[in-house]
């Protein structure tokens, strides 16, 4: 079999999106005769932690290599979940004195574990980086030039098209991170986006980048969670529950939470009939506004919960709620939750822009797109409660659904690195 190492900052216990996607692919690779060995931190504190991920990536057989201590309590992990504006500012000031992010200095350890463990698997066929943080590519990019292996690179979000992720303090700092993007394209054997339009800035940016040098693997879902979930008990209501999955960080979610307010305000009467649910870490100053509403049990904060816990309650919902934030390149935004949210097969009201992730919702057809406008919003829950009501709620695409089965994305993946070893 051949093996893959695979370079990820971002993997479990830590929670949150920016695992998922690493994760699935490590856990069936082995499918399609990869034998993957996961190159980590061992993170001390995080935003959110996820034992259940955890224990999946063991359970799969998935190898796994931290630059610290190996993990066997994740409860010794501090959960931070620190002022929304606070953290803007430190990243900003991260951003300002590293480049190309918050994780360099992560660069020499990993680089320094890859090679403890290069002798211990015998060495490995392909160098599979994901980003990010783009320090990962850095590490991947290291590798390769020492051991002479191809390397693939894994956009999970653009680099320095990506403002919403990446502030630049001055020319000089984008420049320095053009360069740096340049070089590791450069060095790679093949480029994986999530999406067409991160595809389309990295060839217009680089002239050096042909069209087939660039793969597309979307974000997907994977059955056996729906599976799992579905297997145990529910968190049912008898309310009509709207819910939304994922952090607001980088995104602004007050005109949503605005819409809720104005709704229960005219429908007064709905507050026992329509609830509305929010899984996953909520900074403080969102928190607090939810609050000053007074919405009692129309509204559910549940915070970070366990991943399979959060699959259980997109099955027991009848609406989700999906934003991408307004800014420079959002039509490139494609949130890792979209895949899960497609899988779920529910209804599905999206505040987004015009973009990649418009165009693949459009044909999903179980779904209402909206501006950041909280009227209308608010006459858009009103329209569901009554189509639920009336059991009329539109039902989703199965074609479209099917096209995000991890399994069949990772399969995806896997020709791919057999092209290259047959190449090399």
């Amino acid at each position: 079999m051949n093996k893959v190492l695979i370079i990820s900052y971002y993997f479990p216990p830590m929670g949150m999106g920016g695992v998922q996607r690493t994760l699935k692919f490590a856990k069936y690779l082995k499918d399609y005769g990869w034998d993957p060995v996961v190159l980590t931190d061992s993170p001390k504190k995080y935003f959110a932690v996820d034992e259940s991920l955890l224990k999946e990536a063991i359970s799969s057989g998935i190898k796994i290599e931290r630059t610290g201590e190996e993990i066997k309590d994740v409860s010794k992990i501090i959960i931070k979940n620190p002022n929304e504006k606070l953290r803007k500012l430190r990243s900003r000031t991260g951003q300002f004195f590293l480049m190309p992010d918050n994780k360099k200095y992560w660069r020499k350890k990993a680089y320094r574990k890859a090679l403890e463990i290069w002798d211990k698997y015998n060495g490995f066929d392909v160098i599979f980086a994901t980003a990010p943080p783009y320090t990962d590519f850095l590490v991947g990019q290291d590798i390769k030039k020492k051991f002479k292996v191809p390397l693939v690179i894994d956009y999970r979000d653009a680099w320095v098209d990506s403002p919403v992720l990446n502030y630049y303090a001055t020319p000089f700092h984008k420049m320095s991170n053009m360069k740096l993007e340049k070089n590791v394209l450069k060095d790679s054997n093949k480029i994986i986006t999530t999406n067409r339009r991160v595809k389309e800035l990295i060839i217009s940016r680089y002239g050096n980048i042909e069209y087939n040098d660039v793969k597309i693997i979307p974000h997907g879902f994977d059955p056996e969670d729906f599976e799992n979930a579905a297997k145990g008990p529910l968190p049912r209501t008898d309310k009509m529950r709207i819910t939304y999955s994922g952090s607001f960080y980088t995104r602004n979610p007050k005109y949503y939470l605005e819409a809720i307010n104005k709704f229960f305000i005219k429908y007064p009467e709905l507050k026992s009939e329509v609830e509305f649910c929010f899984i996953g870490a909520m900074s403080k100053d969102n928190t607090a506004l939810i609050n000053s509403f007074n919405l009692g049990a129309s509204v559910k904060l549940l915070g970070y919960i366990e991943h399979i816990e959060c699959v259980k309650y997109l099955i027991s919902s009848d609406v989700l709620f999906f934003m991408i934030s307004r800014g420079e390149n959002d039509d490139a935004a494609m949130p890792g939750k979209i895949g899960e949210y497609i899988g779920s097969r529910k209804n599905i009201i999206a505040c987004i822009p015009e973009g990649v992730t418009k165009k693949i919702l459009e044909k999903y057809n179980a779904i209402r797109f909206t501006e950041e406008n909280p009227e209308e919003l608010m006459k858009i829950f009103r329209e569901y409660y009554e189509m639920h009501r009336n059991n009329s709620m539109p039902a989703a695409n199965e074609e479209v659904v099917e096209q995000y089965d991890r399994k069949t994305l990772t399969y995806e993946l896997a020709k791919e690195f057999n092209l290259l070893v047959d190449i090399e």
